[in-house]
């Protein structure tokens, strides 16, 4: 018997439509006063992030004097077996062997509105398992094949409840699935997913994409959908990384006693709703939080060579959210009468030198002497670490003090090995640099976060890898 307070979901009939309308058809193109209209054995076919549409350019050529590659042709309506769907807009984009072939990154249903509030739900096809109930509090739920599942959780926002599931097919195929209970435009819903899947990304490790399916209902229960939009999303990204697990023996592969001990103490927990509601708010509202979040998801997939320079970028990019309006508070001088007077003084004595022949470039010197009052690169990086309370380690600093090194292109030298050391211990030096920097940045987010609890400590758990030991444990204490 299902119990009223857990949530029940009506998912198989939009998993069966996802399945069904991949599959490839054959249909007619509708756009009057055009020269694809009436054009007939259209194939449409469906590859890993967008649907594409292939016909005879015969048909096409004998209404145009060219080909068409490379035109953009909007509002293109497909009719096949009866169903019509549109292209928002039809791309020509390759020719070969007598045929043209268009893709299509956006479909829709005729009655699809974007500005009318409904209820929405989106599915994501996914390979693999995000393993939520590893990193955040799950939920239980129920679905309409009389099964129930943990492997969701949710985000609350105001009074708005938005749930995220995992789901799976008949085919053991997986999707997320992201869906909330309150009627909003197709905008307003998009949005709060691109925050969820940006969140899920980062907390997981897994940042679902490729192609997604908004269904929209104007019913509560959700039981029938009316209407759907088919778009393109930011290509998926499986990082090697992610900050949390509760699970000791899921990282610790090669130290399984450390692992059974971290077992029996049960000091880890996942992220509270509250705060992954939390980590999903600021990515919602703040601009700059979303690019560094996407960023660090980005390096973290990224190579050896750029990992620690975007990792590098992100901790500035934080820094400078983190400081936000301390930043008067922390100045070299607190007063602001006493460092216009300061500045006014240092100005005059420039202006008295600057007839001096040796004196090149006064503009520079000017420009200094307007941010004097300015902290250093390396505090504005500290900063943020005082300001919520973290205390940095000595192997923090020096990781914190490269820099500079990354932004130039340079590879700081941890070991003091020398310069003309070879490429395979700087690559040692880059491996240690970005799991150092990757905890830290872990550190920051989940601390504004309100998380308390531990993280995972990448420079210990892949100390064999960078062939860098230290004395620290494999979980770190946000």
């Amino acid at each position: 018997m299902i119990k009223k307070n857990i949530p029940f979901f009506y998912n198989e009939k939009p998993i069966n439509f996802i399945n069904d309308f991949e599959k490839n058809k054959v249909g007619v193109f509708r756009k009057p006063k055009s020269s694809l209209d009436g054009i007939d054995e259209v194939k449409l076919s469906c590859n890993e992030t967008e649907f594409k549409a292939e016909f005879n350019f015969n048909n096409f050529f004998r209404r145009e004097k060219s080909l068409g590659v490379g035109k953009e042709i909007k509002k293109v309506k497909f009719d096949y077996t009866g169903k019509v769907i549109i292209f928002d807009k039809l791309y020509l984009d390759k020719f070969s062997n007598e045929s043209i072939e268009g893709s299509i990154n956006q479909i829709y249903t005729e009655g699809f509105s974007k500005s009318k509030k409904q209820y929405f739900k989106l599915i994501i096809p996914y390979s693999k398992s995000l393993k939520i109930d590893f990193k955040i509090d799950h939920i239980v739920f129920y679905n309409d094949k009389g099964r129930s599942s943990n492997v969701a959780t949710k985000i609350i926002l105001n009074n708005e409840d938005v749930f995220i599931l995992e789901e799976k097919d008949e085919d053991e195929n997986r999707y997320i699935i992201i869906e909330s209970r309150r009627k909003q435009s197709y905008e307003e819903f998009s949005n709060k997913t691109f925050a969820i899947r940006i969140a899920l990304g980062y907390v997981t490790g897994c940042f679902s994409g490729n192609k997604g399916y908004f269904f929209a209902y104007s019913k509560l229960k959700m039981e029938k959908f009316n209407d759907f939009y088919f778009t393109s999303l930011r290509n998926e990204i499986t990082t090697l990384m992610n900050p949390i697990n509760i699970n000791p023996y899921a990282w610790l592969h090669y130290y399984k006693k450390i692992a059974e001990k971290y077992d029996k103490l049960k000091i880890f927990r996942r992220l509270k709703i509250e705060e992954f509601s939390s980590l999903c708010n600021k990515l919602m509202t703040n601009d700059d939080f979303t690019a560094t979040i996407l960023l660090i998801i980005e390096s973290t997939k990224a190579s050896l060579i750029f990992r620690p320079s975007g990792y590098s970028i992100a901790l500035e990019m934080l820094s400078d959210i983190i400081i936000g309006d301390e930043k008067e508070k922390i100045a070299p001088i607190s007063s602001k009468e006493d460092y216009k007077e300061f500045r006014m003084d240092l100005i005059d004595v420039l202006n008295k030198h600057s007839t001096k022949e040796s004196f090149k470039d006064i503009k520079t010197l000017q420009v200094r002497i307007e941010n004097i009052n300015q902290i250093t690169n390396l505090e504005s990086l500290k900063k943020p670490f005082s300001i919520l309370g973290i205390t940095l380690l000595e192997e923090d600093l020096k990781v914190i003090k490269s820099r500079n090194d990354f932004l130039h292109g340079r590879v700081p030298d941890f070991k003091k090995q020398g310069v003309n050391r070879s490429i395979e211990l700087k690559d040692y030096d880059l491996y240690y640099a970005s799991v150092r920097l990757y905890t830290l940045l872990n550190v920051l987010i989940f601390k504004m976060i309100g998380f308390d609890n531990y993280v995972l400590n990448f420079p210990k758990i892949y100390e064999k890898n960078t062939r860098y030991k230290v004395k620290e444990d494999f979980y770190r204490k946000v």
